[in-house]
């Protein structure tokens, strides 16, 4: 029924919004009907699930979809009036307040200003301010700054040495900063009791443990969160034998093994550090499945590193890019996704004697093919589109923009290597 495109250049957002509109006006979901809640969309689409949240507040807002107490959420019929939650449901509020917010800063109203006007601006919930770390005389971390949510799921990209890994060992209690301060929840990350998962990139395993061991060592640690239904159902669906030596498991196989008691364990917060990397489609799948449902069910917040930024799309509420151990970008996917934007142009020569047609925009990036131009703009598409149009181009083509494009160009080219 849902006709998500990855590779198109709408966000994935808008690609939910327009399939449940579509769904409603063709009659395919009658007022009244039950739509999958967020959690399991999310689940489904193998999207962040504040995405999809969002995405149901926006067509509640337009009428599409009404919900009760922001649980069960059921389509409304189109053209009627919205169906707003009983006065005094404060999920319903705040959920139309916050899609309010939204519309308001598609329109290209300060984000920050009007969290902080309306008091819904939130703190960081995992802080790294101004974290040095070196190793012998390898400046590894030089005055990092980093903030994560609650109950989101942040993406750390870089090349090999950029970081990411000090980063993931700082923050799993592995290693301490030799300046810097780390908070967790608003408190020194020693004096936290919450839980943490980590996933290393180089995993190691007791000589001669089985799974079943592994399985016994964890759940003793965890005993106050151990989820034995959620390890039985992933060992179904791992397929992996428990008596059998770790060591002699395929790297893949071992991948998904610390998965299994690491998300069995049911962490606050869950480091991943390049876990997805060389997964096969059908496990990655079971991986995020489980990831996504964390994160809706329970405000886990995770980080997941990769030095692959596109695999990171669709996945992420946010994205920083590492170089040489300094933050170089920060940034919302979703509105860096609606601001960033690639245009193939071509005009009449008369037009452009009389008035050159980009003044007026934010070109990030040109390249002249000929008598076509290849723009990459900052800004509204609508904004963008209405400018160029008034000079009757014999050529305007919008293309989709690669999320390793977008960190680019946003940041007009001068860290290349780090999206690589």
């Amino acid at each position: 029924m849902f006709q998500i495109d990855l590779k198109s250049r709408k966000a994935v957002y808008d690609q939910i919004i327009d399939n449940m509109k579509r769904l409603v006006d063709l009659g395919t979901l009658s007022a009244g009907d039950e739509v999958l809640s967020i959690r399991d969309m999310a689940k489904t689409l193998t999207q962040n699930p504040n995405l999809v949240k969002l995405a149901y507040l926006e067509l509640e807002n337009q009428g599409y979809l009404y919900s009760e107490r922001g649980k069960n959420w059921f389509a409304a019929a189109p053209g009627a009036e919205v169906q707003h939650n009983k006065y005094g449901d404060v999920a319903g509020l705040y959920g139309r307040i916050q899609a309010d917010i939204r519309e308001l800063i598609l329109r290209g109203e300060d984000r920050d200003q009007l969290e902080q006007l309306l008091g819904l601006s939130e703190r960081a919930f995992v802080e790294l301010d101004g974290i040095t770390k070196c190793f012998d005389d390898v400046l590894a971390l030089d005055e990092l700054n980093l903030s994560v949510k609650k109950g989101s799921i942040y993406g750390l990209c870089g090349v090999n040495g950029s970081g990411k890994t000090t980063v993931m060992r700082l923050l799993s209690g592995l290693l301490r900063p030799d300046s810097g301060d780390i908070h967790i929840d608003g408190m020194p990350e020693d004096l936290n009791d919450l839980s943490i998962g980590y996933m290393p990139e180089e995993l190691y395993f007791m000589p001669g443990y089985t799974l079943k061991m592994l399985q016994n060592f964890f759940r003793s640690k965890h005993k106050a969160t151990w989820n034995e239904a959620r390890y039985q159902k992933l060992l179904a669906l791992f397929e992996l034998n428990e008596e059998q030596l770790i060591s002699t498991f395929s790297r893949g196989m071992q991948k998904q093994a610390a998965f299994l008691v690491a998300i069995s364990a049911m962490p606050d917060i869950l480091l991943l550090d390049e876990t997805l990397d060389g997964l096969d489609p059908i496990v990655r799948r079971l991986v995020l499945a489980e990831i996504i449902e964390d994160v809706a069910d329970r405000q886990m917040t995770v980080l997941i590193s990769s030095h692959n930024i596109d695999e990171l799309d669709g996945l992420c509420d946010a994205v920083g890019i590492l170089y040489r151990g300094r933050m170089v970008i920060q940034r919302n996917l979703a509105e860096l996704r609606t601001n960033v934007h690639k245009i193939i142009t071509a005009f009449p020569p008369e037009r452009i004697a009389k008035r050159y047609p980009y003044d007026g925009l934010d070109v990030l990036y040109m390249e002249e093919w000929g008598s076509t131009d290849l723009l990459i703009v900052r800004g509204k598409e609508a904004d963008i589109s209405a400018h160029l149009r008034q000079f009757d181009p014999l050529v305007y083509e919008h293309l989709p923009l690669t999320l390793e494009e977008i960190f680019v160009y946003e940041r007009s080219g001068d860290f290349d290597e780090t999206a690589r």
